[in-house]
C-alpha cells in the first residue's frame, strides 16, 4: 500500500521550482501561502502537491477583475459584431 503523501513537494526551493520553474523565487512562497495557495506546513517545512499547485496556478491566471469603462465597451462591441456576422453568414447560406 502506497503512502498518501507520495509525490508531495517539501521545502521552499522545490515549491518555487514547481510553481515558478525557478528555484531562486523561493522567497515568494510564504506570501503565496498567506494568499491562500494550497501550501501547508509539516514539521516546520512548507509542503504542497504538484497537481493542486498547478490547478491553483491555472485558476489564478485565468480569472481576474472584469474590464471597466472603455475596455468593457470595446469587448461588448466585438461580441455584438461577431454575433451579427455569424447570423448573417448562416442566413446567407440557408
Amino acid at each position: 500500500m502506497g503512502s498518501p503523501l507520495k509525490g508531495m513537494v517539501r521545502g521552499d526551493v522545490p515549491l518555487a521550482r514547481v510553481i515558478f520553474n525557478d528555484p531562486s523565487k523561493r522567497r515568494l512562497v510564504p506570501q503565496l501561502q498567506e494568499d491562500g495557495w494550497p501550501i501547508f506546513e509539516i514539521a516546520g517545512k512548507r509542503c504542497g502537491f504538484p497537481a493542486e499547485l498547478a490547478a491553483h496556478a491555472r485558476k489564478a491566471t485565468r480569472s481576474g477583475p472584469a474590464p471597466r469603462g472603455a475596455a468593457k465597451a470595446k469587448r461588448d462591441r466585438r461580441r455584438k459584431g461577431a454575433g451579427a456576422d455569424s447570423t448573417a453568414a448562416s442566413s446567407a447560406t440557408a
